[in-house]
């Protein structure tokens, strides 16, 4: 597997599954913007496709979450599902974070991953809500955040 460290931004997922690459366990897709040309050039390099918006005309990479996201934070780490079943997230707005992708190959495809995002808080990466559709703002889950887990709740 081959490796590479980039800074970036997440600014959505979705629950896009390609049905040529179906697999028993599918995944979220996130989408990464960076800011830095050589590390947009080094993403291509690397075997990433970079598309353009047509809504906006910003650049943009796509990427499978593994099954666990690892969020680190120091020498701190703290895993978030990248299930299709759990919820949208993002990092936080207008600031770019360390990420680590991994490249494998299977059945003759390259894949790509995005197996860590470096933090400052575990908060730098949230929940997408929904808006409101009979008010303004946005609705708020009673669900926990994704990344806010008790560490005394961790079963290790």
């Amino acid at each position: 597997m081959e490796n590479l460290i980039i800074k970036g931004q997440i600014t959505a997922t979705s629950n896009k599954v390609n049905e040529d690459y179906k697999t028993d366990n599918p995944t979220k897709t996130v989408y990464v913007t960076v800011t830095d040309d050589n590390i947009r050039q080094a993403m291509t390099n690397f075997g990433l496709t970079e598309y353009t918006s047509q809504q906006d005309d910003s650049k943009f990479f796509i990427i499978k979450l593994p099954q666990q996201l690892t969020l680190v934070k120091g020498n701190h780490m703290r895993k978030m599902s990248g299930d299709v079943e759990s919820p949208n997230i993002k990092t936080k707005d207008d600031t770019e974070f360390k990420m680590n992708i991994i490249k494998g190959r299977n059945k003759g495809n390259d894949f790509f991953r995005l197996q860590a995002i470096e933090v400052n808080e575990y908060s730098d990466v949230e929940q997408i809500l929904m808006e409101n559709p009979f008010g303004q703002g946005y609705l708020k889950s009673d669900d926990p955040q994704p990344a806010d887990i008790n560490e005394d709740d961790l079963p290790f």
